[in-house]
């Protein structure tokens, strides 16, 4: 005998390349907790280390507010900074810098390549599943007159609570959102494409760039206030010295509960007017004027 047969030896590459696939981008895989009338958990994948996460829209379609789970079991609030229905994808951000990111990778795929994925399936976390990319170029319907165009299908074994979470080449390398299972179809699921993913991205950025007048803040709703989640470079906000975690309890004097509110206030104040913040840093109250 001269060591291990040639089928030890593939099983043996396809085990590594499986598992250093997980190991590279696992740190960078979230849990998605929105709360909402029929709860349900999703996942997702940090792109960026100020805090913004790849998730699916339907995940968060409806909810009141989010919480995301990091690896290392950390619960952070989050923000809904952006959502795309037509391409089932939405974009998270929490109040953390310097977090685990993963690569997004927009290259081409070939029939047969191995793809792992990895999410919290039935609320059971960090699960790794593994298979193949089956097709490319697939439509799936969605109901209300939707379809994705161009997704990816695998036989990796995808169920509810993986949906947002992401499909990784045997580099790690994020190549697609996973984002459906076919009901009652065994080894058929799908995946959004990084290269829809980056369109979408561009997109919400423009529309953030022409979103009128504004604070320049990303902010999540928490009992009490409205957490800064994000301050911009040069904006209102960052002139005024409001900071990441502040908590902004009222405008004018007048008591806001929520992002959304806080937003259609805004709306209502012309260009150029000043208005008065008051706000929560560390337990204690403060003041601070804003141009909007």
């Amino acid at each position: 005998m001269n060591g291990q047969t040639d089928e030890q030896k593939a099983l043996d590459a396809y085990s590594t390349a499986v598992s250093s696939a997980a190991e590279r981008v696992g740190p960078a895989v979230v849990k998605v907790e929105p709360s909402r009338r029929r709860q349900g958990i999703g996942s997702g994948v940090i792109f960026d280390s100020s805090g913004r996460i790849l998730t699916n829209e339907h995940v968060v379609r409806g909810a009141s507010s989010v919480i995301v789970t990091l690896a290392d079991g950390r619960r952070l609030p989050a923000a809904i900074v952006g959502t795309e229905p037509m391409v089932d994808i939405a974009v998270l951000q929490v109040p953390m810098k310097d977090l685990p990111v993963a690569e997004l990778h927009s290259g081409s795929l070939k029939v047969g390549q191995l793809v792992v994925a990895i999410g919290n399936p039935y609320g059971l976390s960090w699960t790794v599943t593994a298979g193949v990319v089956s097709a490319l170029g697939r439509e799936l319907p969605l109901g209300r007159n939707l379809v994705l165009r161009d997704v990816i299908q695998t036989d990796v074994p995808i169920n509810p609570g993986n949906s947002g979470g992401p499909l990784v080449d045997a580099q790690g390398r994020v190549v697609g959102i996973t984002t459906a299972v076919m009901p009652f179809a065994r080894g058929v699921g799908f995946a959004v494409p990084i290269s829809t993913i980056l369109a979408t991205l561009a997109r919400l950025q423009e529309m953030r760039h022409h979103d009128g007048v504004r604070l320049g803040i990303r902010a999540a709703a928490i009992e009490g206030g409205v957490l800064v989640l994000a301050v911009e470079g040069d904006s209102p906000a960052a002139r005024a010295s409001l900071r990441v975690q502040d908590v902004i309890v009222a405008l004018d004097g007048r008591d806001v509960g929520s992002a959304r509110q806080l937003a259609e206030a805004l709306k209502r104040i012309p260009a150029g007017q000043t208005v008065e913040l008051t706000f929560l840093r560390q337990g204690r109250k403060g003041r601070t004027t804003v141009i909007v």
